[in-house]
């Protein structure tokens, strides 16, 4: 009978489509319209973050939109049509109630409509994801964990509405999203429901897009010239990828194998240059590869590195960036004749003659081929050398509650640093679970809160009695109020001190806690509440965070945090006279991506610093080996100055390397100094993105005295006075606070 029937509808359209003949609208609708399989989730829970709904059927057009309530979302068509996905937003599920969801084909044709419902989650029961985000595509390498209230083993996870198979494990529960759910970008919704039939908040598991990968280019080089260059970009896309070049993106199209083709206009390559090559699709970038546009003939520099160097360095020699280099070539320096150790058709390292190196000032590079064609001279500055001293601490671990002298002063692992009103530095002294002032001009160091030193969580007003503890903390911010602000590492929370008179009282600022009520539990960790770490935007105390790190306060109030664990940068702000967490940038999955917001990747972001103007954050993305750049006002990441090779390299951004750069301080004159964790050093990044050292290096030591003689252990937190051209360093592992004069 079936075949019949197949035949039938068959025969009717193509004798429609042969003869012109009209189809009825009821065989007209069964031809065109969408057909629902199932709608995920079909139940949320009030208040939940924004989440992807996913409606599975067959015949979706290209055009197809999830409708919410009569209003399209803006939807994703994947699987050939079998596949809708688009986000809710949050508002949308704010309150309890139900909402009408259908999917619509372009030409107007629809799914049945279905119900979703809201329901009041049970303010007793919280979770938290301990992982909460993978690649698409990615299977699952270990089962997830939910953290919160008494599970039973009648309670249920419910993955994107569908109840999932689970371990148990009193406050914990183990579970696994299906590898079919894991395909495609989504916001993934999670909730638990007891056997009473309350329902937890709801968690969002993150599948964030795949980058697109550049392999290579065809041709990889191109010659000077005045006609447009056709150029493949060959590599894994997806459809709707975009080539760019320097920032302009190009008409592109798709040819076989998925290569994208684009035409280069004739302007970019009308001198030689070095063109940035990236793919972009979906808000995230590819890696850039870079396509050398040369001269027809003769020897070309493009850049070359470093383009700074102290005085009694004794750096040997400079890297020659360029083109047309043959064997035959030779090179100057300030017009001397220079060894070239090195030599590649597209780099030289030209020895410089030390007589050179003590004479400070400008000094020109040039090379030559053997038809004594030459190069355009490329300058490089040899400057004076700056001063590091000790201003607190000693060779030891030590820790007073009272204020004491330098002399006297002792520390275990100073972290962060920031200026107060009172013209005090404050400093985190993470192993002694304290914050520190310190007086720049007389060295006195004086414990605001964690007056015990030891570790806990205790606030002012604890059950125990007891003074304030907190747990390693990383970051320290002050407002213009004198109101600290405190990230912590143990306690996975941000912690504020406010004054009033003489009095400090201690609370929880942001991030989530559940009460301690055993008394010999509150006693043995010191503390009548523990952190819930996770990845969480919401208000204040419903929000979560994973090893919150450095901390900065913008003009308008608008705390930003580096959320290291978590891959991003968070932002604490207020939204219509509410606090809350918002994430500016980075998804929780470690890696490298520029981007726009949480597209962008990082990989352990420590440490962040406002823009002079305050449109911009820059962050050491640590385990990227790289500093990055977010613009505010339009959410793009973007990379100033590292290649991803991790080690020690001087030069252009694209050229130089950093090994975990971990603190960032700007000056005056937008120069941004960065710490560097596994070199030991402290380096800087000029207003073109050229990146230099300025002290330390080599080895991890204790020294002070000229910079290219002076030694870190670890460096952590900067901090600059800009008014007096010093920068101050947490020198973590030598237990100190160290002051580095700079050359106004």
């Amino acid at each position: 009978m079936k075949k019949v029937v197949v035949c039938s509808l068959i025969c009717a359209f193509s004798l429609a489509y042969l003869f012109g003949i009209p189809l009825s609208p009821e065989t007209a609708y069964a031809a065109s319209a969408p057909q629902f399989k199932r709608m995920l989730p079909e139940t949320i829970t009030a208040g939940a973050p924004t989440f992807t709904i996913r409606i599975e059927g067959r015949r979706f057009d290209d055009g197809a939109q999830i409708v919410f309530d009569g209003s399209p979302l803006d939807t994703r068509v994947l699987n050939n049509g079998r596949l809708l996905l688009a986000e809710v937003p949050a508002t949308a599920v704010a309150s309890p109630g139900t909402h009408s969801v259908m999917a619509s084909n372009s030409d107007g044709m629809t799914t049945p409509t279905q119900t979703l419902t809201v329901v009041q989650p049970d303010p007793d029961t919280i979770i938290r994801l301990d992982v909460n985000a993978s690649e698409e595509g990615s299977p699952l390498r270990a089962p997830l964990e939910l953290h919160g209230s008494e599970f039973s083993d009648s309670t249920k996870v419910f993955v994107w509405g569908r109840s999932q198979a689970k371990v148990v494990d009193g406050s914990s529960i183990q579970f696994v999203i299906p590898n079919n759910l894991l395909q495609d970008a989504a916001r993934i919704p999670v909730y638990v429901r007891d056997k009473k039939g309350n329902f937890s908040n709801t968690e969002i598991y993150f599948v964030v897009p795949r980058p697109p990968q550049i392999d290579f280019l065809d041709p990889d080089t191109v010659e000077v010239g005045t006609e447009d260059v056709p150029l493949s970009v060959h590599g894994q896309f997806k459809p709707g990828a975009q080539v760019v070049v320097n920032d302009l993106e190009l008409l592109t199209t798709e040819g076989k194998n998925g290569r994208l083709e684009v035409m280069l206009p004739a302007a970019l390559i009308a001198q030689p240059a070095q063109l940035k090559i990236r793919v972009a699709q979906e808000g995230v970038q590819s890696n850039d590869v870079t396509l050398a546009v040369t001269p027809t003939e003769g020897p070309f520099i493009y850049t070359i590195a470093p383009t700074l160097i102290r005085i009694g360095e004794g750096r040997l020699s400079i890297d020659v960036i360029g083109a047309n280099f043959k064997e035959g070539s030779t090179a100057t320096v300030d017009g001397m004749d220079a060894r070239i150790k090195n030599r590649t058709r597209k780099r030289l390292s030209v020895v410089v003659p030390p007589a050179i190196l003590d004479q400070l000032g400008t000094h020109t590079v040039q090379v030559f081929d053997d038809t004594g064609a030459a190069t355009d001279p490329s300058t490089f500055l040899i400057v004076p050398d700056v001063q590091v001293s000790t201003l607190a601490g000693k060779d030891k671990p030590g820790f007073s509650a009272d204020c004491v002298n330098s002399d006297d002063s002792f520390l275990r692992r100073p972290r962060r640093l920031a200026f107060g009103p009172d013209g005090l530095i404050y400093f985190t002294d993470q192993q002694n679970h304290a914050v520190r002032t310190l007086n720049p001009t007389t060295g006195e160091v004086c414990t605001v809160v964690g007056v015990s030193g030891n570790e806990g969580y205790l606030d002012t007003g604890n059950a125990l009695g007891r003074p304030e503890a907190f747990s390693f903390p990383n970051g320290v911010a002050v407002d213009p109020n004198g109101t600290i602000y405190i990230s912590e590492n143990g306690n996975g929370v941000i912690r504020r001190v406010t004054r009033a008179g003489g009095t400090l009282t201690v609370d929880t600022f942001a991030g989530t806690f559940r009460l301690i009520t055993e008394k010999e539990k509150q006693k043995g960790r010191n503390a009548d509440k523990e952190g819930i770490v996770g990845f969480r935007d919401s208000t204040l105390l419903d929000s979560s965070f994973r090893l919150p790190d450095d901390m900065v306060i913008a003009p308008d109030g608008t705390i930003f945090i580096a959320d290291a664990e978590n891959h991003a940068i968070r932002r604490i702000v207020d939204r219509g006279g509410q606090k809350v967490v918002e994430t500016v940038a980075g998804n929780g999955v470690p890696g490298f991506a520029d981007g726009f917001g949480v597209n962008a990747r990082f990989n352990t972001p420590t440490a962040i610093a406002l823009s002079l103007d305050s449109t911009a954050l820059i962050v050491a993305d640590t385990n990227n080996g790289r500093v990055r750049h977010i613009d505010l006002t339009t959410g793009a990441v973007t990379t100033l100055a590292g290649s991803g090779k991790i080690e020690v390299i001087d030069g252009p951004p694209a050229e130089a390397g950093f090994i975990q750069p971990i603190g960032i301080a700007v000056d005056t004159n937008g120069i941004i100094y960065i710490s560097e964790l596994g070199a030991a050093d402290i380096r800087r990044i000029d207003r073109f993105g050229n990146v230099s050292t300025l002290a330390g290096g080599t080895n991890a030591k204790f020294r002070d005295g000229p910079g290219v003689d002076a030694k870190f252990d670890g460096p952590r937190g900067l901090l600059i006075d800009r008014d007096h051209a010093i920068l101050y360093v947490a020198d973590y592992d030598n237990l100190r606070i160290r002051k580095v004069a700079l050359n106004k």
